[in-house]
């Protein structure tokens, strides 16, 4: 995982101007499972404007970007329009349709616990990445 992956989920974090605690857990949580120190995950949190080029990453990274960010948004509760602002502008960044937002964001607010399954999704919404 690189720090931009963290610093976007920040970024948007911050956004709505109010930090709560699960969001910084989700991060943290993120960042831990796939090997981050918490030295570099703290960094993210002090300078998450560090983010680097979209355009090399994979597809299973694109995918993990753009399910963490849907997954942050619903943490709280609460969908504020910069929030999707924000995410549509990763979202276009990473190579994915408007649409594929959407259909992310349909998928997981309906799902209360988190559980959808990821693979079935992935399916599901690489359709909208443009190659």
């Amino acid at each position: 995982m690189s720090r931009t992956h963290l610093n976007i989920l920040v970024q948007l974090a911050k956004i709505d101007g109010v930090v709560v605690q699960d969001e910084i857990d989700l991060i943290k949580q993120i960042g831990e499972a796939n090997g981050m120190t918490s030295e570099e995950i703290s960094q993210s949190f002090n300078d998450p404007h560090l983010i680097e080029n979209l355009d090399t990453l994979s597809d299973d990274e694109k995918y993990e970007y753009i399910y963490n960010i849907v997954q942050l948004m619903k943490i709280d509760g609460r969908l504020y329009k910069e929030e999707i602002k924000f995410c549509a502008k990763i979202t276009s960044k990473l190579g994915y349709g408007e649409e594929v937002l959407m259909e992310l964001m349909l998928k997981i607010y309906s799902d209360q616990d988190l559980t959808t399954d990821k693979q079935t999704l992935k399916s599901t919404i690489q359709k909208y990445l443009k190659h």
